[in-house]
């Protein structure tokens, strides 16, 4: 260890640097208190053995400074002191001080002293690593659960959920949720309606959803029947999740001119019709694997046809509804949920009767799983179907609107080039393809404007030779070590449009900004290396604007 004596006495010192040299330690010598603080900051030593009657400063007052300037570090101060009285010794660890030893001191009792700092300041050492690591791993984690709660925010509030007549409740039981609620009309006065509980945690329940929603609604408006929209979702679900994750679902085609519904369940919980004054009416069993478990010849898209009758309700829950727990562990049930059907007198109160039983029941209770609860008035949603359109709706490639952001920390821009991610989930857009180089070199150019000049510092001129580059991306890897504050904000929103889609990427840094009023090179005369970023993003996006300092862009490209 490397250990700080300061004694006023010549001779103390000595004898000390002499014993603790011996065994191994490098010593650092003060003549008094103030010379101690100097030396503390500018060696960092492991251990302080502090005279208390010094000098300039005494050892209380050297004490406290060093305890203030230790930050994050752990370093023990041990007193060695003439003093004898309880007092005395006790206000020597008041102040500041973690150990003494009184005059004249006994050699074999300091080094086992120092011998269990030393096993104290490694135990430290390995507790703080860890922390650190943990604190890593947390904020890894929060990223993706960000990300995550973005995307599910965006699909739920898609589709005619809200316009249509549809009740629903979600509840997640974490930050993350893994189910989803998607309506879709049908050009032939159709309703798609779907629940989806997918199974796992984190960022990849979430980002399932997404596919999910795209060929939902994808397909639904370019009239697809609902069977061949199954067989979509669970080929698409079957090739891109992984062993052990897939989305249970129960599906309805609700089809207004003719009174009739089709119901596909799949390891979800049996839906139920609900007829006013007669109760629970009927009960619409499960009767498949959930979604991306089978291959497509052995999925069975055959639907259980209902008959709708006047003042007819439909209800889909997932099985957070069933299973949610009260405080002794007593679960809400199948046929608690039953009971709130038949004791009902009240129809347009039924789903919020429904949903202050659940809440009676858990009693605040922590939930293990996502509560999610789906009423389909049958008669209020098929007028609202067979309404005539008073404008005809536009006809969109592909109709999800959708924003998503990304909040980068310093440890998220070390640990994750976000481009790639980003490029592959806007490819799922139908008709972008064709667009995925020029997005790249969007994303790319945006991300690292961003990150290299705004949160970094760093001068592009630097790249003027070979040499150059290699300086760059060297002092680069350096900013970005040393890097602890800061964030880079990437927002992206997306828009159909009547011939194509509007996608807009707006990129905020946490730097100084710059001048974005200066003129630019045109890309035809510049040939340096320098200077082409914004002119080559003016080439490609239809909209180029700077905000703030400089320091947030936002880019408008259409396709």
């Amino acid at each position: 260890m490397k250990i700080l004596v300061a004694d006023d006495t010549k001779v103390n010192r000595l004898i000390l640097e002499a014993m603790l040299g011996k065994d191994g330690h490098t010593v650092v010598l003060a003549e008094d208190g103030k010379q101690a603080v100097a030396l503390f900051e500018r060696e960092h030593p492991d251990l302080v053995i502090m005279d208390l009657m010094m000098p300039e400063m005494d050892g209380y007052q050297a004490t406290e400074l060093i305890k203030q300037r230790t930050g994050s570090r752990f370093v023990p101060v041990m007193f060695l002191t003439a003093v004898t009285d309880e007092e005395g010794l006790a206000k020597c660890i008041t102040q500041g001080g973690d150990d003494f030893l009184t005059k004249p001191y006994n050699q074999t009792i300091l080094r086992a002293k120092i011998s269990a700092w030393k096993r104290v300041l490694d135990l430290h050492t390995t507790v703080t690593a860890q922390k650190e690591e943990l604190e890593g791993h947390h904020t890894r984690f929060l990223h993706e659960q960000d990300v995550a709660s973005t995307i599910r925010n965006n699909v739920l509030g898609a589709g005619c959920l809200d316009r249509i007549g549809v009740n629903y409740h979600l509840t997640p039981a974490a930050t993350l949720s893994g189910d989803l609620i998607l309506a879709a009309a049908h050009p032939a006065g159709v309703l798609h309606l779907m629940i989806g509980d997918f199974t796992g945690h984190g960022l990849s329940a979430a980002i399932g959803a997404l596919p999910v929603a795209d060929i939902f609604y994808r397909l639904t408006e370019r009239g697809v029947a609902l069977r061949d929209i199954l067989i979509e979702l669970n080929r698409k679900l079957k090739q891109t999740l992984p062993t052990g994750l897939f989305c249970a679902a129960s599906l309805i085609e609700l089809d207004a001119r003719r009174g009739s519904a089709a119901v596909w369940t799949g390891g979800l919980p049996d839906a139920l019709v609900f007829k006013p004054g007669a109760g629970c009416r009927l009960q619409i069993p499960s009767q498949h694997p959930p979604l991306g478990v089978l291959d497509d010849s052995d999925l069975q898209t055959g639907m259980q046809e209902v008959s709708i009758e006047p003042g007819d309700r439909i209800y889909l829950y997932s099985d957070g509804v069933i299973e949610a727990c009260n405080p002794t562990g007593g679960l809400f049930g199948e046929s608690r949920l039953i009971e709130c059907l038949n004791n009902n007198r009240d129809p347009d109160r039924l789903f919020d009767e429904i949903l202050a039983g659940l809440t009676s029941f858990t009693a605040g209770s922590v939930q293990p799983d996502d509560v999610t609860l789906v009423e389909l008035p049958c008669d209020l949603v098929t007028a609202r179907l067979l309404a005539p359109e008073t404008t005809a709706p536009p006809q969109h490639p592909w109709p999800l609107e959708w924003r998503m952001e990304l909040n980068l920390s310093p440890d998220a821009v070390r640990a994750v080039d976000p481009v790639p991610e980003l490029l592959q989930m806007l490819n799922q857009i139908p008709g972008l393809p064709r667009h995925k180089e020029r997005l790249f070199t969007v994303l790319a150019e945006l991300v690292t404007n961003a990150i290299d000049h705004g949160l970094l510092g760093l001068d592009s001129s630097l790249k003027s030779s070979l040499e150059g580059f290699e300086a760059y991306y060297q002092e680069r890897g350096t900013r970005l070590a040393e890097l602890r504050n800061g964030h880079v904000r990437i927002a992206l929103t997306h828009a159909p449009l009547n011939r194509g889609s509007k996608l807009t990427i707006r990129i905020e840094d946490s730097g100084p900004g710059f001048d974005f009023t200066r003129p630019n090179t045109d890309l035809a005369v510049n040939g340096t290396v320098a200077g082409r970023g914004i002119p080559l993003l003016r080439s490609l996006c239809q909209e180029i604007n700077f905000h703030g300092n400089g320091n947030c862009v936002e880019a408008v490209y259409v396709w």
